[in-house]
């Protein structure tokens, strides 16, 4: 691992509250309570792009191979982030120092720059959802003006940091979405109906064109969400060791995905189904069947979520946008100029119709995030001293600047990228493409790590602050 640069302090002496820990450890005197990490992370739950994920894959491939994906990919994805957790919580590192001796120095900031991109896209699309209700309901103004407006009044309440006010303020509005959830689904029951007509939907994608099973072509749809394994470990370096198993479980673990997937998936699927039932499944068709069975209490429900989850896209956006710059130059700015900037690129961004591009934009980012989850993963399996030690310490300056580790992740991504982008292709590549980086991207960086074994510079001995721990990936503690 990186070496630990000293932790920025205030003029009195302590922890700036604000401090990111861009460049640095989460020291563990400073490490946050279970209520503080929870509800800040859990800003997700509340993002619509859930929703249009269930009905995109029930649109897709039908409705009941839909649940099945989504079911898989919540247990798929809870027990992968137990090993997130613990590399997070254990090392205190965020993704990018301990991507350093996978992808080098200037490689590892390809990890930054990926999650910044990917949260300013997300970003970008929450509010660009936010600024279609308003423009829906009200059925008046330019949807620029309503732009404008989602942007300014987003602005005050993206301030915070997950040591600060993030987490009240999630936590304060977590009971708002819930229950606007639930009214939404019970309206939409009284208004539309309640047969189980949904439930029969066999999908637009005809079983003979489909090369794998449904199930099986929806989970890969859900593989293009893995960004939320790296923000695991953004959001576990702040945690306290003592609260692991709980994090692991409940903060990011199974009863998340839960939530996350199941319980926003089947929602989405429900209501686009029930609502809309002879339109296909759309990012601003969700929208109108949350409007078309609430009315302004679905207005008032949308607003409460794209807040909620534009915390933490605007959280990672700036702290990753701010590694970057930190790396090459001795600027440092201020979080609100930080926030700031995100939102005239949000704001410039909303001007060019994201919603013509969200398919392409989510694939792109899907592979890139797929080969990344691949090699981490690989890394922790392959290297004994990052997997045991709480605080591995190296010096950094003896990374080199590029390793082979950045092209077994880009090569099989750009790999991924032809697939779903050439019509030629034969569509089992296409309609896998994912799995196939997957594949490609760990016996890739497998190859590279072995050739390349003795010339890695050696991890230093752990120090009374970094003891040898248990295994990152044992099942026993």
């Amino acid at each position: 691992m990186p070496a630990l640069p000293s932790v920025s302090s205030d003029r009195n002496g302590g922890i700036d509250p604000d401090e990111n820990f861009s460049t640095t450890a989460v020291p563990i005197s400073v490490r946050l309570g279970r209520w503080q990490i929870t509800m800040s992370f859990w800003s997700l739950l509340s993002a619509m792009v859930w929703l249009f994920y269930g009905a995109l894959a029930a649109s897709l491939y039908g409705t009941m191979n839909a649940i099945g994906a989504i079911v898989l990919a919540a247990v798929v994805y809870g027990v992968a982030n137990i090993v997130m957790v613990r590399l997070g919580i254990r090392s205190g590192l965020n993704t990018y120092l301990l991507t350093i001796p996978m992808f080098g120095r200037w490689g590892a900031l390809v990890t930054s720059l990926l999650i910044a991109a990917t949260t300013l896209y997300y970003a970008l699309f929450e509010s660009s959802t936010l600024a279609v209700a308003f423009q829906s309901y009200f059925g008046i103004g330019d949807i620029r003006i309503w732009y404008a407006v989602v942007v300014v009044a987003m602005l005050p309440l993206m301030l915070g940091s997950v040591q600060s006010w993030m987490a009240k303020l999630n936590g304060l509005l977590l009971p708002f979405y819930g229950l606007g959830l639930v009214a939404t689904l019970v309206a939409a029951y009284i208004k539309f109906g309640g047969d189980s007509a949904w439930l029969n939907f066999t999908g637009l994608v005809p079983s003979e064109a489909r090369t794998l099973p449904g199930w099986v072509l929806g989970f890969v749809l859900y593989m293009g969400i893995f960004i939320t394994m790296p923000t695991t470990v953004d959001f576990a370096r702040f945690a306290d060791r003592r609260d692991e198993k709980f994090h692991e479980n409940v903060t990011f673990g199974w009863v998340f995905y839960l939530m996350l997937f199941v319980v926003n998936g089947v929602a989405g699927i429900y209501l686009v189904q029930t609502v809309l039932p002879n339109e296909p499944a759309s990012e601003i068709g969700v929208v109108q069947a949350i409007l078309g069975s609430l009315g302004l209490a679905g207005l008032l429900f949308i607003v409460v979520s794209q807040t909620r989850v534009n915390t933490l896209n605007y959280y990672q956006c700036t702290t990753n946008f701010e590694r970057i710059v930190s790396t090459f130059t001795s600027l440092r700015f201020p979080r609100f100029i930080w926030v700031i900037g995100v939102s005239i690129a949000v704001f410039l961004l909303m001007l060019t119709d994201v919603f013509s591009y969200v398919q392409t934009a989510l694939n792109w980012q899907g592979v890139l995030i797929v080969g990344w989850v691949g090699i981490v993963f690989t890394h922790v399996v392959l290297s004994r001293t990052d997997r045991r030690y709480t605080l591995a310490e190296s010096d950094c300056s003896r990374a080199p600047q590029l390793s082979w580790g950045l092209v077994a992740w880009l090569v099989p991504s750009v790999i991924g990228v032809v697939l779903i982008e050439t019509p030629t292709v034969p569509a089992i590549l296409n309609q896998s493409a994912q799995l196939i980086v997957l594949v490609l991207s760990v016996v890739a960086y497998a190859s590279v790590y072995l050739l390349t074994r003795s010339s890695r510079p050696r991890s230093g001995r752990p120090t009374e602050s970094t003891r040898k721990g248990p295994d990152l990936i044992s099942a026993a503690e």
